[in-house]
């Protein structure tokens, strides 16, 4: 089978378009999939929970000097949605955020610090020093699912009547 000259080129420059475009999807920086964003001088990053959203964060983890995780410690499944607040050592709250996925990266000035996290009313607390080396800080939470909410009643017992 023959291909004209003008159909070849033709294909060719389709292919040529069809691997540009891949390779841009592929090599989009990590800063369009990634929300950095600042609050009282201090800058911090979150993105989506999924892989693009856990690959981007990786590619902007070593600007950042603290880095959270929120896992769910009975599934080990990433948490989005945790309240977070980062207190000085005199108390002061200096940044309080809602976590839009499983991790969030932080940059602080060197210094003691104390970290709520909530998720389903549930806070923990964990005071860290920022040094010179970045810190990785996971909580696991015990997640309730709707069937650790219900009330399992007989007639006898039942508040509900």
């Amino acid at each position: 089978m023959q291909i004209s000259k003008g159909l070849g080129i033709a294909i060719l420059s389709l292919l040529a378009v069809l691997v540009a475009a891949g390779c841009a999807t592929r090599t989009e920086p990590a800063e369009d999939r990634v929300q950095i964003m600042e609050q009282r001088g201090i800058p911090y990053a979150c993105a989506r929970d999924d892989e693009a959203g856990r690959r981007a964060m990786e590619d902007v983890a070593a600007r950042f000097n603290v880095r959270l995780s929120m896992i769910d410690a009975g599934s080990a499944r990433p948490l989005s949605g945790a309240t977070v607040v980062v207190t000085s050592a005199d108390g002061k709250a200096v940044l309080r955020i809602v976590a839009g996925g499983p991790l969030l990266y932080m940059r602080l000035k060197q210094g003691a610090y104390r970290l709520t996290v909530g998720y389903q009313g549930r806070d923990q607390m964990r005071d860290i020093v920022v040094a010179d080396h970045p810190l990785d800080v996971t909580f696991r939470f015990q997640v309730n699912t709707l069937e650790d909410d219900w009330l399992l009643c007989t007639s006898t017992n039942c508040p509900c009547r």
